[in-house]
């Protein structure tokens, strides 16, 4: 069962904090900022109310130089057993300040199978006075055994009124904030060109039009076919236009994450769009 963080929160005065927990929602920026967060509540030696923001412990978290700190991302596309072993020499020698020690692994949805049996074994016997935390957008791509022994906790993404920045980036990408900062990187109007170009050359029917788009790289058609799942969704809950085009989109998108040449299929899908009746979008 899954709680919001504030709830997460209360758990740790009363000493009924997990010690294995799955972060997931939001974006990765909000996600992290809520690990730093518990961290400063876990190790804070200040007087009074819990973070100071003041005391040592408080300021080497703040600074990324606290050494019960540990961060572990993917190299390269995956989490590797390499990654996860080296972790866990770390986290069995004694903590160095006395504290908490805080774990986290960002984008753990790309754990690999024995990195993630790996991690399972960590789990069941933790060091004491250690917190191992999973950050994720996919909760649903971290296997099954490690998702069933950790307390997941759900950050709902930001409204409009709670976004700090460009209003139309933000709805461009349909209220994904990891999506809207990659967008704010390639500049709004930059990628919404890229929207119209392929909505036109589906509308038209003239596939010559896709080559209007390239020179794209493969993070670009990423980015392209993201937002541009975002933009159609709406018209499939309308039922204006066939689900199928959705479908076609994540499958595309799937492809090029699996290493699939990038180019071609965005070549595909405007083919497959443009079958499914690319007319109806105009």
């Amino acid at each position: 069962m899954s709680m919001n963080y504030a709830l997460l929160k209360k758990a740790v005065p009363e000493g009924k904090l997990a010690h294995f927990l799955l972060f997931h929602g939001s974006g990765a920026e909000e996600r992290y900022r809520a690990v730093l967060d518990l961290a400063l509540v876990l190790n804070c030696r200040g007087d009074g109310e819990k973070p100071c923001g003041h005391c040592p412990a408080c300021k080497k978290i703040l600074s990324g130089n606290h050494p019960d700190i540990h961060m572990v991302k993917p190299f390269k596309a995956s989490i590797g057993i390499e990654q996860v072993l080296t972790f866990q020499s770390k986290i069995y020698r004694k903590t160095y300040e006395g504290g908490f020690r805080v774990c986290l692994m960002e984008e753990a949805d790309k754990l690999t199978l024995p990195a993630a049996n790996a991690l399972l074994k960590i789990t069941e016997e933790p060091p004491e006075n250690t917190v191992i935390i999973l950050s994720t957008s996919n909760a649903e791509g971290v296997i099954g055994t490690l998702r069933s022994r950790a307390q997941t906790v759900y950050f709902s993404p930001p409204n409009e009124g709670e976004w700090k920045d460009e209003i139309e980036v933000f709805r461009l990408s349909g209220g994904d904030p990891d999506l809207a900062r990659l967008i704010q990187g390639y500049g709004y109007q930059q990628v919404r060109n890229w929207i119209e170009k392929y909505l036109k050359l589906i509308y038209s029917g003239d596939f010559l039009e896709l080559f209007k788009l390239f020179p794209l790289e493969k993070q670009e058609i990423l980015l392209l076919l993201q937002v541009l799942a975002h933009t159609l969704k709406g018209m499939v809950a309308a039922k204006k236009i066939s689900p199928q085009f959705l479908y076609e989109i994540g499958a595309a998108i799937e492809m090029i994450r699996r290493q699939a040449n990038s180019r071609l299929v965005l070549e595909v899908l405007a083919i497959k769009h443009i079958r499914l009746g690319g007319t109806e979008i105009g």
